[in-house]
């Protein structure tokens, strides 16, 4: 990124002079490697947005108007974060559709069987975390797709479900592959599991969807200047405006790193669930999950924020406490008054680390 930033410093697709070039080829370096990471079909199915949060919005208020009706039917679980439930309740109601948020168990974990349920003739779209951000629980995202993939197969293309993937928490975590897990949509950062910067996401859309879609936003493109709308190509279509091609260098290097064995973090999410459990008066909320992801909190012994502060202050332990921008799952999980302490392991976490966590915890309890 400093290198870009110092050396090069140019516009994507704004010229034709050296350095613009070589800031388009940072760009479709990036598409082309994300893309066969994550098994789409070609580089132009992945566009790029400043953020998930971006690239949520654009999936869902570029197709929600133009597939989803006033008599029609969107699903969605009480797992996601506010970056897809707050745009699919505001799209849904300008649209005059249905929106239901199917609940999650006592444990966080998701009932495949209820959510297929909940399918109807009339429904367009299904938007489903891959896992939890407060647990660590990943969803049988594959199976509800395969289970769309049944019912689409005798509908007309107007009529079919659409699949909808967050990937916040997994992509460059856990491997996988829009094409056997039937997603249609799939949204991720680079900051996360990736280990790119921030400032930088990716929208996997599929080629069924690229006449669909709709730009929420319009600005210049690079090219087609004369014209008064977005390019209708992708993933021109949807990017308007200069890019972070700095970011996108950052993400470039991250995607240098060997992925890492799926075998690791449940591992690692096992040794962290098994210390945490090991602390009187600490309770963990919901089940363990493939990710090392863990919530808890104290009852009235001690709030969460103050031990969040205390393992800041006192052992420079980083910890996030609240709602985590899920509060539909804190419903599920009792929590809502009392919010959660997550803890989160990444790349560079160590079995040492956790046990040094669980010192603290320890001794802050007993305090």
């Amino acid at each position: 990124m400093a290198d870009y930033m110092r050396d090069w410093g140019a516009n994507a697709s704004r010229g034709n002079y050296t350095a613009a070039r070589h800031a388009v080829s940072i760009r479709e370096r990036v598409r082309r490697r994300l893309a066969d990471r994550m098994g789409a079909s070609a580089s132009e199915c992945v566009s790029f947005h400043s953020g998930c949060t971006a690239a949520l919005n654009a999936a869902i208020h570029g197709l929600i108007p133009g597939i989803v009706g006033r008599d029609h039917h969107v699903i969605t679980t009480a797992a996601e974060h506010n970056s897809v439930l707050r745009p699919l309740i505001r799209a849904t109601a300008q649209a005059g559709a249905q929106l239901e948020i199917v609940a999650c168990n006592d444990d966080g974990d998701l009932d495949v069987d209820a959510l297929s349920d909940a399918m109807q003739d009339r429904t367009r779209m299904v938007a489903l975390t891959d896992a939890s951000n407060v647990t660590g629980i990943r969803y049988r995202v594959a199976e509800i797709g395969h289970r769309i993939a049944q019912i689409n197969a005798s509908r007309s293309t107007a009529d079919r479900i659409i699949l909808l993937c967050d990937a916040a928490q997994t992509f460059g975590y856990l491997p996988l592959n829009v094409a056997t897990m039937g997603v249609h949509v799939l949204a991720a950062p680079a900051h996360k599991g990736s280990g790119g910067p921030l400032g930088i996401a990716m929208l996997y859309l599929h080629p069924d969807l690229h006449d669909r879609i709709e730009p929420t936003m319009q600005g210049g493109s690079g090219h087609d200047g004369l014209a008064d709308e977005m390019p209708h190509a992708m993933p021109g279509r949807l990017e308007p405006g200069s890019m972070n091609i700095a970011a996108l260098a950052g993400w470039d290097a991250a995607l240098d790193r060997p992925p890492t064995a799926p075998d690791h973090w449940k591992i690692l999410a096992d040794n962290l669930h098994d210390r945490l459990l090991s602390i009187h008066g600490c309770r963990v909320v919901g089940a363990r999950g493939e990710l090392p992801i863990a919530s808890i909190e104290f009852g009235e012994l001690l709030s969460c924020a103050e031990a969040a502060a205390i393992l800041d202050a006192e052992f420079a332990i980083e910890v996030r406490s609240g709602y985590h921008c899920a509060a539909r799952l804190h419903d599920c999980l009792g929590t809502r008054d009392t919010g959660t302490l997550r803890i989160s392991c990444g790349h560079g976490t160590t079995l040492e680390e956790l046990d040094r966590l669980a010192e603290a915890l320890s001794e802050i309890v007993d305090s």
